[in-house]
């Protein structure tokens, strides 16, 4: 595996290397490339909170799965879940730099209540999406038992970063739907 690939799995590889789990298999692919209703979801530079919540009619949840902080860095493995039904449609691993955010915003996050797109758009933060690559990823156990299926051919994500108005990095995420 190259150093890009391992950067664009990045920070998911923090949680699977540190919970000793193997890395999905996966595939890098173009946008243009990505099946609907995937491609509606994932290729655009906007949040997934809103596109997310309007595609499953239902506002999301946060389920924090693992988190660790620093001062300066805050990860959290995590599942985005609809409110109505509880059911799992986004898995994802984030890196949030906490230093961008002042208070109350900060404390808002380390809370782990809400998806931090939903956050950023309710207080109205000014920030952009960019994302690194489209990614095919092979069902893995960890997947499959995540989002509570036994089978399926593929999981469809993205690798992305958001950045602040000045170009602060402000967070960077694997984000993987459900199938």
């Amino acid at each position: 595996m190259t150093i890009a690939a391992l950067d664009l799995l990045y920070p998911l590889t923090v949680f699977r290397k540190r919970d000793r789990r193997p890395l999905p298999v996966y595939e890098a692919i173009e946008g243009d490339a990505m099946p609907e209703p995937y491609r509606t979801l994932l290729v655009h530079n906007g949040d997934m909170t809103s596109r997310l919540e309007a595609h499953h009619d239902s506002p999301l949840k946060l389920r924090v799965l693992h988190r660790s902080h620093t001062p300066e860095l805050y990860r959290r493995e995590v599942l985005l879940c609809t409110e109505k039904a509880d059911l799992p449609v986004e898995y994802g691993a984030i890196e949030i730099n906490l230093a961008a955010f002042s208070e109350p915003l900060r404390s808002e996050i380390l809370e782990g209540k809400l998806p931090l797109g939903g956050l950023l758009n309710r207080h109205r933060f000014p920030y952009r999406s960019e994302p690194r690559g489209y990614l095919r990823v092979l069902p893995d156990l960890t997947l499959c038992r995540l989002f509570g299926v036994e089978a399926a051919s593929a999981f469809y994500g993205r690798s992305n970063v958001l950045l602040g108005a000045d170009g602060t990095v402000l967070a960077q995420i694997v984000e993987v739907l459900r199938p």
